[in-house]
């Protein structure tokens, strides 16, 4: 078998998520740990476009749904939520307003769309702010260092919508269906490692599990818990 270090390329690890999908949110330090862990694969995050529909508010069975879900969703991940959002605002029911602000950030500086994506999450979920509109977007990219104005004439271009556009046909070419999903990308083959959430023992056996059908050795002889 192939030995792995810690600072040799290995794949591309692609994180299909949505800064206004609750799961993606309870997910997040998951993610970030399974990140740390694997320093060889490469992360990509990948918009996937949650609600697709018109720019329209969310009506009171969406709102309900959500809530639901909210509760749901930090039973089992612990993650804050504040449902004071609902009492401020009506968002709009389709999340991609959302996912062009993080792809802005991602064309200014490739380095501060996860950070942008995380302060989007922060905002929605636990600052009772609402991700669709505009104002929000620029308070953000403000926040983690983006000119605002830059931002504001990049978000309506053609650009944009070109890495919304080639973001949501990837994820559909790859048949994914719900967020948050992981694929591991090796010697050009895609490897589902998970659809969903779960937790960090989960996703470690599955990392593991492709290397080893790979024919790629990877241990961690300081902790033996990849051993």
């Amino acid at each position: 078998m192939l030995p792995v270090t810690e600072i040799e390329p290995v794949g591309t690890l692609y994180y299909f998520g949505d800064p206004m999908c609750s799961w993606c949110w309870g997910f997040r330090p998951v993610l970030e740990q399974v990140e740390q862990e694997y320093p060889e694969l490469n992360r990509v995050t990948v918009m996937g476009g949650l609600r697709r529909g018109p720019d329209v508010p969310m009506d009171d069975a969406l709102i309900e749904l959500i809530r639901d879900a909210w509760r749901r969703i930090a039973e089992t991940t612990g993650q804050p939520f504040d449902h004071t959002l609902w009492k401020r605002h009506r968002p709009l029911s389709t999340t991609l307003p959302a996912c062009r602000a993080v792809l802005t950030a991602r064309i200014l500086n490739p380095e501060l769309e996860w950070p942008f994506m995380v302060a989007m999450f922060k905002a929605y979920f636990t600052e009772a702010r609402d991700c669709t509109r505009v104002e929000t977007h620029l308070e953000i990219a403000q926040e983690v260092g983006i000119d605002p104005a830059s931002f504001s004439e990049t978000l309506s271009t053609s650009d944009v919508e070109r890495a919304l556009s080639e973001d949501l046909r990837l994820g559909d070419s790859l048949g994914i269906r719900g967020y948050p999903t992981l694929m591991l990308k090796l010697a050009g083959e895609y490897h589902l490692v998970s659809p969903g959430y779960g937790p960090i023992e989960h996703f470690r056996r599955a990392i593991n599990a492709v290397y080893e059908s790979n024919g790629i050795e990877f241990t961690r002889p300081e902790s033996g818990i990849y051993s």
